[in-house]
């Protein structure tokens, strides 16, 4: 990444757009409105988008794909055959693959005139372009900021250019449909690696989300109704709060499955939720030593508590 240049176009291009200072695009009706966007690197840069479609007219989404050295160059290839240029201001998803240098992909969501900071951003294992183009109907359909896990790409530019870790949702093609497929962690480096099965839910746990999660436990099942989730002085701390769905789960097994999960997460060590700063805003004289903390070597302390339903 490129430090504190980032910094700097960040702070000038999130002043320039709030107040309406850039390029805006006029001629609406003589483009094509594109609804989702798949970014693929190799030896050249391949983007697929999908149109957007209105249901009420029984509209069919339309794969346009185009390729190039640069990506702005492969946008500008995406109008193929068609008079009409591609409008990539109604863009809600933005879809990486798994070879996409991410510094170039964010550098052209921050210099574009078009795309905007609260672009959903998604991780794909493998190549984005095939499964945005597998599941293209199904997705022209749907409306992106439905989607409780979602993180803008005006979210984690700010992360990514102070050089910290982001958690972004991650995606796979299964049965001709993009799915949840854990969550994604990007770095200095890019695309560092994936927290999958109970690594994600610790990492959702620690994010305090997992609200109407049914966890199976040995006495029965719990859905959980709240996570609070703090860090202070080398612990992290989870309360898992939530009511009985089946049987008679216990407390303590609430309190050891959650505490097992975030573990889990922290293995790795990668800090995606600002455990460091946590602890450092209770004792900001020790921030120096703090910044930064190993977080695969925090203290777990969970505590569960079960209402009947």
């Amino acid at each position: 990444m490129h430090g504190k240049k980032w910094v700097l176009i960040l702070a000038a291009l999130l002043a320039a757009k709030g107040a309406g200072i850039l390029p805006q695009s006029r001629g609406l009706e003589e483009r094509k409105l594109i609804s989702a966007l798949a970014v693929d690197g190799g030896e050249e840069t391949t983007v697929t988008a999908v149109t957007g479609v209105q249901v009420s007219e029984d509209e069919k989404a339309e794969v346009l794909t185009g390729k190039g050295g640069s990506l702005a160059q492969a946008c500008r290839a995406l109008r193929g055959g068609s008079a009409r240029r591609v409008y990539l201001g109604q863009v809600e998803q933005l879809l990486v693959g798994e070879g996409q240098d991410l510094g170039q992909l964010l550098d052209f969501v921050m210099t574009d005139r078009e795309l905007r900071l609260d672009t959903l951003l998604y991780i794909v294992k493998g190549r984005a372009g095939e499964a945005l183009a597998a599941s293209a109907e199904r997705v022209a359909g749907e409306t992106g900021g439905r989607d409780p896990r979602s993180k803008t790409a005006g979210w984690v530019l700010p992360r990514l250019a102070e050089g910290e870790y982001a958690l972004v949702p991650a995606l796979a093609l299964e049965e001709g449909a993009l799915t949840p497929a854990g969550w994604a962690v990007l770095g200095p480096g890019g695309l560092e690696g994936y927290f999958e099965e109970e690594a994600a839910v610790g990492a959702e746990l620690l994010a305090g989300k997992g609200e109407e999660r049914v966890v199976t436990l040995p006495g029965g099942a719990a859905e959980l109704t709240a996570v609070r989730t703090w860090t202070a002085d080398g612990t992290v701390y989870c309360t898992l709060t939530g009511r009985k769905a089946e049987g008679d789960p216990k407390e303590e097994d609430l309190a050891a499955w959650g505490r097992a999960a975030i573990e889990k997460a922290l293995e790795p060590g990668w800090d995606c939720w600002g455990l460091d700063r946590e602890q450092g805003a209770l004792r900001p004289e020790d921030w120096p030593w703090l910044k930064g903390y190993p977080v695969e070597g925090l203290r777990v302390e969970v505590t569960g508590k079960l209402v009947k339903p």
